[in-house]
């Protein structure tokens, strides 16, 4: 059995050794070889007033799939990245590319939107009216406008996009979930 000077020298020399440190290994950052969400930002920005079938069939003969394409063109409409005029022509919001949002990210800050804080408008209480509101109530009622007269023209001027986007909006104000 070996005694304690001696086991006690054996540590102090391992310990005086250096001891072999791990390098930490490179975070591997994959550059991205087909970026189709970019490419299609940047086809749309380089050939301005193209429209949308013409920028389909260029980014589908440069190798991307027609389905990717076109879905991303609807949501670059649909967020703003892009817009297109009366005439289908397409036209960047912007000079570089930003990525698209997850549909889950816009529906928390509509709710955000919608969870705002009404507050109580406190009025102090009358026991009659004042002749001069009762003269403007009564200028009021004389000047109505027609209701279905503003609703009718609204109808006849609202584009096809316009009138789903107030559709929606509407159902989600009075207790729906859009579409």
């Amino acid at each position: 059995m070996p005694d304690i000077q001696t086991e006690m020298q054996k540590i102090l020399h391992a310990w005086e050794q250096p001891e072999t440190t791990e390098q930490p290994k490179e975070l591997t950052v994959f550059k991205p070889t087909n970026n189709v969400s970019q490419q299609t930002f940047n086809f749309v920005r380089d050939n301005a007033g193209c429209t949308r079938v013409h920028a389909i069939q260029k980014l589908v003969q440069s190798g991307h799939k027609k389905s990717s394409v076109t879905s991303l063109i609807g949501q670059m409409l649909r967020q703003g990245h892009i817009t297109k005029n009366n005439y289908g022509m397409l036209y960047p919001n912007g000079d570089e590319y930003r990525p698209i949002k997850s549909a889950k990210v816009i529906a928390k800050r509509e709710a955000k939107v919608k969870k705002a804080k009404s507050y109580k408008v406190i009025t102090s209480k009358t026991t009659e009216p004042s002749a001069e509101a009762l003269g403007l109530a009564a200028l009021a009622l004389d000047h109505k406008p027609d209701i279905r007269t503003n609703i009718d023209i609204i109808m006849d001027t609202v584009s096809l996009n316009d009138a789903h986007e107030l559709y929606r909006r509407l159902h989600l104000y009075f207790g729906g979930l859009g579409k």
